[in-house]
């Protein structure tokens, strides 16, 4: 996923940083402060284990944390620690967790289906794209990229044409991966130059998740900081040796340099 991911976990550490024992951890998860239920939630997916994955997805279905404007922070919470852990267990609980009416919800629930990684949910998530629902569509069409499923082409397609800049973007790697098609990553390095800081770095990210390894120059030269350049450069390698459309030595004679120009 791109770039924001980490900082929406890191920001939760602000708010109880202690540490908790699991029975704390469940106590917290089942009592009555939201505040309490939020952390914990988010807690126990740091600690990727398997046992938290029922108290979680029950977690997934709460009804007593429920904002004003009918927002889940609980259940966000819990589909963002399911997707940490990374127990396929969570997912029947996760696809059910995409049709939530908090948007919110739906989109860390993508999120944690495409790091589980598991292809049952391809065809909830393309029937969703489909819908005429209003949908996290940034999350959808980069779950679909990272589930490789490549069934879901002509359905991303139309999203090239968003309004959204984050959803072109996203829907230009993606289908980067699928076909390889040279145009598409011009709309990735367009974005790259944008006025908007937060525009340039998604698109930093996107670019990386894309595999285009003639793109390495770009991402160490782009008008971000030099953490988040690094970063980008070593995604775009491991992302490049995981697709293996080039040999390995070949991956690192184009981001090694570039890497190099950095210190």
């Amino acid at each position: 996923m791109n770039g924001s991911a980490t900082a929406r976990i890191a920001s939760n550490t602000a708010v109880l940083p202690q540490q908790l024992t699991w029975e704390q951890a469940i106590a917290w998860l089942q009592g009555d402060d939201p505040q309490d239920r939020y952390y914990a939630a988010w807690y126990l997916g740091t600690t990727r284990e398997a046992r938290a994955v029922e108290p979680l997805l029950l977690a997934l279905q709460d009804e007593r944390d429920r904002t004003a404007l009918g927002g889940y922070p609980l259940r966000r919470s819990a589909a963002k620690a399911l997707g940490q852990i990374g127990d396929v267990r969570a997912v029947p609980g996760l696809i059910e967790a995409l049709s939530c009416s908090d948007l919110l919800v739906r989109e860390e629930a993508a999120y944690a289906l495409a790091q589980l990684g598991d292809r049952r949910a391809v065809q909830p998530l393309l029937a969703l794209l489909r819908s005429q629902e209003e949908q996290p569509w940034e999350a959808f069409i980069e779950a679909l990229g990272h589930l490789n499923a490549t069934e879901a082409e002509a359905a991303i397609r139309p999203f090239l044409d968003h309004p959204s800049e984050r959803v072109r973007s996203a829907a230009a790697w993606v289908l980067y991966r699928f076909t390889q098609a040279e145009e598409l990553t011009q709309i990735l390095v367009a974005l790259l130059a944008h006025p908007n800081f937060s525009l340039r770095q998604a698109a930093l990210f996107d670019l990386a998740e894309s595999g285009w390894l003639a793109g390495a120059s770009l991402l160490a030269t782009a008008n971000v900081a030099l953490n988040l350049r690094l970063s980008a450069l070593k995604r775009l390698f491991d992302v490049a040796l995981q697709l293996g459309w080039v040999p390995p030595d070949q991956v690192a004679a184009a981001i090694i340099p570039q890497l190099d120009k950095l210190f």
